[in-house]
């Protein structure tokens, strides 16, 4: 009797494992993956956190016209692929942005115009329009590790040997809050005038025809370049603390500021809708599979008023097809390279509606 018993413990406690395994999988549930021992010495105590997803052969039928690349088509209306937490990726910020080809078409490796880097703010004071290269820091948990300068330097490298390059998203998720606002505006931007070309940077005030109006009513009116006009340029997008976002895009936008402010937005019920006015432009969405019928339905709307669209993580090939058909312009996902389904265009860098 007592084995049976002990027998019985047994198969319960495993069936409670599995089930809690399949929950997981389930309600997607992140779980932290340790990165590789051969990452770089200050990722070593760091983890990457992706959306627990199933990589799948599945039949989503991509809707989106697929052919060649249209480069005289404006900026909003295309699709490409980002890399998410770009420093915490194997692959270097040069293979991420490279675009390879096998056999003539694209390759499913590589091929982002869009990256990330989370930012830490440090007390370091700007003087005579110099900053310390110390102010800004990247990690996605602590205030800690490589100067932010340390990647502006690798897109600078990666620039000189692809000038002609398609323009490239930098998404810089603020992290920090304390000590307040404190001119944020001049923070970031002394910086990128310190250790970027600013000349490369494509600026706020360029999508300003009429001075009168907001950058959303400009955007809706006007419109965006095309991918040819943008050609060798980078946009430099704010996001993560929003308080700060949203404040820098109301500091002299038209005039002054190097970087456009993006906005959280709900991707979880439908009752979103895009603003027909304000300075932000920039949309951001954390989407999951179980609310597939929602982020979808959503997004259309948004690009349909030509506003910017991401979505992070697109970590499964039925949330990457999904995010194209829904008209989303930066795919943003863990799988830079070897899975198949991470492509945006066999023809081409990008996908042009």
């Amino acid at each position: 009797m007592k084995i049976l018993k002990k027998e019985l413990l047994v198969i319960a406690v495993s069936s409670l494992f599995f089930q809690c395994e399949r929950d997981k999988l389930h309600e997607h549930i992140d779980a932290p993956v340790p990165l590789q021992k051969n990452q770089p010495a200050f990722l070593e105590n760091s983890f990457l956190i992706p959306e627990a997803s199933v990589e799948e052969n599945s039949l989503y039928v991509l809707k989106a016209k697929v052919g060649p690349a249209n480069k005289n088509a404006p900026y909003n209306k295309i699709t490409f692929k980002g890399s998410h937490n770009s420093y915490e990726r194997r692959e270097s910020i040069s293979k991420q942005l490279t675009h390879y080809k096998k056999n003539g078409e694209t390759s499913y490796n590589g091929n982002c115009m869009a990256l990330e880097f989370d930012i830490w703010r440090h007390t370091k004071p700007i003087r005579n329009e110099r900053v310390d290269s110390g102010l800004w820091t990247v990690n996605h948990f602590v205030n800690t590790g490589p100067q932010l300068s340390r990647y502006l330097q690798e897109l600078m490298d990666w620039h000189n040997k692809t000038p002609n390059h398609h323009p490239i998203m930098v998404k810089l998720d603020v992290k920090s809050n304390n000590g307040g606002y404190q001119n944020f505006h001049d923070q970031i931007d002394v910086y990128l005038k310190n250790y970027f070309n600013q000349n490369l940077i494509y600026k706020p005030r360029s999508l300003f025809k009429n001075n009168g109006i907001s950058l959303v009513e400009n955007v809706q009116n006007y419109g965006w370049p095309s991918v040819n006009e943008l050609k060798g340029k980078f946009i430099f997008v704010l996001t993560g603390n929003q308080d700060w976002g949203d404040k820098y895009s109301k500091t002299n936008l038209r005039t002054q500021r190097l970087c456009f402010s993006m906005k959280n937005m709900a991707a979880d019920r439908t009752n979103v809708y895009p603003p027909s006015s304000g300075n932000i432009a920039f949309f951001n969405f954390h989407i999951f599979s179980r609310n597939t019928d929602k982020w979808t339905k959503v997004i259309s709307r948004f690009a349909n008023k030509k506003l910017i669209t991401r979505v992070y993580t697109a970590n499964s090939d039925k949330n990457f097809r999904n995010s194209i058909n829904a008209k989303v312009n930066c795919v943003s996902t863990d799988k830079i390279r070897n899975h198949k389904w991470a492509l945006v265009n066999p023809n081409g860098k990008f996908l042009s509606r």
